[in-house]
């Protein structure tokens, strides 16, 4: 049995942070655009790629029969779908006394995320199947470096067909569906990258001394990037190419040197990440019924410079985080100590089995 690796566990709790940091901005500024802030637009560009390189990493195990595509798709329905259909529908109800499971229900409420993840499994499963099947013809031809040229062509060629497909202008595709198509354009790339990290056995080598220097030099630069340039991308639509790519890359090659040393000891900042971590989706799913309204994001950060909001918005983001979290860890470890409330809002069949 492989080891757990504690340190990805770790990323995945400052991810959910950094997302319910996000969306005290979003929904703070409700009433007029988000106002513009380095600090933001770096949040931004990092947060959701984190998920999805974790989530690329781990799906190594072959789905090559059709039982085991059965198990797979079964566990990522009870997992992805069924716990977001319920609480978007509770969510919904809570805010405009109506259900509303439609796709535009699920847009506006922020729900979008494990849906797209669920989506992505699925498009990645048909490539990496293809790609299999031409290996595996190739027989003793084939090499790794096929494989993952490979997987980088079909990768770039789905993210031009995405970005260049004509049917967003068309009358059969709603704003809804268009920006998923733009959000997938912008974050497959990263279930890939998140699965060829874990092909090429990469994970050690960012531990390295020599990889943690290298990618956060990588990380200031491209922050400096950000700093000096005109930021107009829009949320999650930036290129395959952008600045924004290198940073978020660089940001998790950093996190994965820095909290692969923090969580090898007894830190007990790198436990709390791990613990966050551990319990990011259902913190995901609960904490939108908590999210404070902070004013001073609608009047007193806009009269500021971007370069000089920093100090403000970490007290104000790490404030709201924490009066997101307090609520939100007590409601799930309330709906926990039940193991079939577990299994229907949380997908967490395992204490089921053992019953």
């Amino acid at each position: 049995m492989k080891q757990r690796l504690l340190y990805l566990d770790a990323i995945k709790g400052l991810a959910i942070l950094l997302v319910i940091m996000g969306h005290i901005h979003v929904f703070a500024a409700r009433a007029a655009h988000p106002m513009y802030s380095y600090f933001m637009a770096f949040i931004k560009a990092v947060h959701m790629p984190l998920f999805f390189l974790i989530a690329g990493y781990f799906s190594q195990r072959p789905v090559s029969t059709l039982p085991q595509l059965g198990r797979y798709l079964k566990d990522k329905t009870l997992r992805l779908i069924t716990p977001t259909l319920l609480f978007l529908g509770l969510l919904t109800l809570w805010n405009k006394g109506t259900i509303d499971l439609s796709l535009k229900g699920l847009v506006e409420a922020h729900y979008w995320f494990t849906p797209a993840l669920f989506i992505y499994f699925l498009v990645f499963l048909l490539q990496r199947w293809g790609i299999d099947q031409i290996v595996g013809h190739l027989g003793a031809k084939a090499s790794k470096a096929l494989e993952l040229g490979l997987h980088g062509a079909a990768t770039i060629a789905l993210y031009y067909t995405l970005t260049e497909l004509p049917l967003y202008r068309s009358s059969l595709c709603s704003l809804d569906l268009e920006r998923l198509r733009v959000t997938m354009a912008c974050l497959y790339p990263y279930v890939v990258i998140g699965f060829l990290i874990g092909r090429l056995e990469l994970l050690p080598r960012l531990r390295s001394h020599s990889a943690g220097l290298t990618s956060f030099v990588l990380l200031v630069v491209s922050i400096g990037i950000l700093r000096y340039y005109s930021y107009d991308t829009p949320y999650l639509s930036y290129g395959l190419w952008h600045n924004d790519r290198l940073m978020a890359l660089s940001f998790f090659a950093f996190l994965v040197y820095t909290f692969g040393l923090m969580t090898e000891g007894s830190s007990r900042l790198g436990k709390a990440f791990v613990f966050l971590g551990n319990w990011s989706l259902p913190i995901y799913l609960v904490h939108y019924f908590f999210i404070p309204i902070l004013p001073p994001l609608d009047t007193l950060l806009p009269a500021l410079e971007p370069s000089a909001r920093l100090p403000l918005e970490l007290l104000l983001y790490f404030a709201g985080a924490l009066v997101t979290l307090l609520p939100t860890l007590a409601l799930i470890y309330f709906l926990k100590f039940n193991p079939y409330l577990d299994f229907l809002l949380f997908g967490e069949k395992d204490r089921l089995k053992k019953g």
